[in-house]
């Protein structure tokens, strides 16, 4: 082979590996554009999102999450919710059932209960989650959201029904009370 041919083959060579790693770059670039939608999507979500351990230990959160916790991400990861006091005790039994489903790679739907915030306020949320695999370990990817106003509006419906329940009620038993008179006032007028 003479020179004239190596440096064909070579430039032929150098061609191929040009387009390889175009086409390389070109996946490098997709792949961190689908990591930085996935990002914006997981942080920026109106409602808080985790993940963490099958046994209830934070791996990681987003901004609502934080939010509603009352606690930085780093105060969060690492720890457990019972550790952190996040869930009363007597609402662990429920917590432990849902992880044992989750477990069992069952999605759980939106369930209430109370959270604890950081400063010590209180909070109504809903939580549901399902188990997911990342990096070849079982984790819960789980959604909260803060229900407390919706149960405050649905609590004082409740009570304006049960009000004015009271009051057809009432306005219907003196209705009656009324036609029962004008009926025993007609007898008597007949009688007279």
């Amino acid at each position: 082979m003479n020179t004239n041919q190596k440096i064909k083959e070579l430039e032929k060579k150098i061609e191929i590996l040009e387009k390889e790693n175009s086409k390389l770059k070109k996946l490098e670039g997709n792949l961190k554009s689908s990591e930085e939608r996935f990002k914006i999507i997981f942080e920026e979500a109106p409602d808080g999102y985790f993940l963490s351990k099958l046994n209830g230990v934070f791996i990681d959160g987003n901004k609502a999450a934080e939010k509603l916790s009352g606690y930085r991400k780093d105060e969060l990861l690492g720890k457990s919710m019972l550790k952190l006091n996040l869930v009363s005790l007597d609402q662990m039994p429920k917590i432990a059932k849902r992880l044992a489903e989750h477990a069992l790679g069952k999605r759980t739907e939106y369930d209430e209960f109370i959270l604890n915030k950081k400063d010590g306020s209180k909070i109504i949320v809903e939580i549901s989650g399902t188990m997911v695999k990342l990096e070849g370990q079982r984790l819960v990817l789980g959604i909260v959201r803060d229900i407390t106003e919706r149960k405050k509006t649905e609590e004082e419906l409740k009570e304006k029904n049960e009000d004015l329940e009271k009051f057809n009620k009432f306005a219907v038993g003196r209705e009656l009370k009324i036609i029962e008179l004008k009926n025993k006032i007609k007898e008597l007028e007949k009688q007279t």
